[in-house]
């Protein structure tokens, strides 16, 4: 197994709708069980939701989160 991290750039991902910041938690989660995860630009949602699921860590780290307002 490697020790390079995955990376993700999430920059282009629009993670406002539940659904898919589940489907981003459940693909992240799957990528950190082959190893060490490196998220980029990673939306606001989806930060919080891995944080508050405690997947932060020695698997996933955030590299960026980016600046979103909750409403425009």
């Amino acid at each position: 197994m490697s020790d390079a991290p995955q990376v993700f750039d999430l920059a282009e991902v629009d993670a406002d709708a539940p659904e898919v910041v589940l489907a981003w938690v459940e693909r992240l989660r799957a990528a950190a069980a082959r190893g060490p995860v490196l998220v980029r630009a990673c939306p606001q949602m989806l930060a919080h939701t891995l944080y508050k699921a405690a997947l932060l860590g020695d698997a996933i780290v955030l590299e960026s989160v980016r600046d979103e307002e909750a409403y425009g």
